[in-house]
């Protein structure tokens, strides 16, 4: 396939542009000629078409462009001449602009029609996603993948906006309709826009210092000890759950000591509690134990990866999907403390993964 751009005037609103690329080449051929019939003929138009052409133009423009008499063809009049003569000198200040544009199109096209090896993804840090992209690359397709890590919300927006093809959240059962993960998130995860890879399972709960570790048992323990907390960022995922569980225990932000206090992964909460900064954290087993950390489980919950809804089918995402079942990423990702496999991987919609969904009836 192969494509070229020509460029037409326009003088009014409901113009036809290519009927007036004709008008210049048969300007042209009135000047070679000598005659409106044969430029018709040499243009490819029937008399009766180019003259109705060239009316319209004079009509339009209010001016002659060609001298008529009968017996003797036709010749331009002066006006004519200036109109041939300014719109080669426009072609010709604009041929190499619209060559270089020509050039850059075609090469955009020629690395569309490639198999998209190169994976954008942003959203919430994960060590699956660690071990998810150690693989990548060294499997089947050659994908590569650029992680940025941030919050569950803005790697959707990311999403949204094109800047990533993947964007990774998760999702616990508890975080049912109305929930604050519904609110927060369901303008991004419309089933009319997304398809969801559920990716693992893992283990959140609270990631206690060790001086704490007999005091602290349960959510009630964190409130009523006065131990102090340190929180995840406003936009993370973490932080809408711990919200959810507070909200499910009948107790509130400010009962917590530190609760504004964010840091900005599971990690750093670790670290900040191993460190003495802080008696208790919200996150992963897998962190807490790392760090030699004390964990209290509260819940599970389900990693997702978002991709649009109009990749589904593309080549990366079947090599994707063969790179989650493959058994070598099945073994390291279940090796994380607190992480189960979501088996077998598939490509789902909002509406089969995410819990604010009720369940369809059979035969639906």
């Amino acid at each position: 396939m192969s494509f070229r751009f020509e460029l037409f005037p326009v003088i009014t609103s409901d113009d036809n542009p290519r009927a007036n690329g004709k008008v210049f080449l048969l300007l042209q051929a009135v000047r070679e000629t000598g005659s409106l019939h044969a430029a018709a003929a040499k243009v490819g138009l029937s008399y009766r078409h180019a003259w109705g052409i060239m009316r319209d133009w004079e009509a339009m423009l209010g001016r002659s462009v060609l001298d008529m008499e009968r017996g003797r063809g036709a010749s331009l009049t002066r006006f004519g001449e200036r109109l041939l003569r300014a719109e080669a000198r426009l072609r010709e200040a604009l041929g190499p602009a619209v060559q270089r544009a020509m050039t850059e199109f075609t090469a955009e096209l020629d690395d569309a029609s490639r198999p998209q090896t190169r994976l954008r993804f942003s959203g919430s840090h994960d060590p699956a996603m660690e071990t998810l992209a150690a693989g990548i690359g060294t499997g089947a397709g050659e994908l590569q993948l650029d992680a940025v890590f941030c919050g569950s919300t803005e790697g959707l927006i990311c999403l949204h906006e094109r800047q990533s093809e993947l964007a990774g959240f998760y999702v616990a059962p508890i975080q049912t309709v109305g929930s604050v993960a519904h609110v927060t998130l369901r303008k991004w995860l419309k089933p009319s826009s997304v398809r969801l890879i559920p990716v693992a399972s893992r283990e959140q709960g609270l990631i206690v210092a060790p001086g704490r570790a007999g005091q602290i048992q349960s959510l009630r323990d964190l409130a009523q000890t006065g131990a102090r907390f340190v929180n995840r960022q406003r936009s993370s995922g973490t932080r809408l759950l711990f919200d959810q569980l507070l909200a499910s225990e009948g107790l509130y932000p400010d009962q917590i000591a530190g609760y504004e206090e964010p840091e900005f992964s599971n990690e750093k909460v670790a670290e900040a509690v191993h460190a003495g900064r802080a008696e208790v954290g919200f996150g992963l087993r897998v962190n807490a134990e790392a760090h030699g950390l004390a964990f209290v489980p509260l819940t599970r919950e389900t990693y997702y990866l978002a991709l649009r809804k109009s990749d589904q089918s593309a080549a990366w995402v079947r090599s994707l999907l063969a790179l989650l079942a493959h058994p070598d990423t099945v073994a390291r990702i279940t090796a994380l403390p607190g992480y189960a496999m979501a088996r077998p991987p598939a490509l789902l919609t909002p509406e089969e993964a995410l819990p604010w969904y009720e369940p369809r009836p059979a035969g639906r």
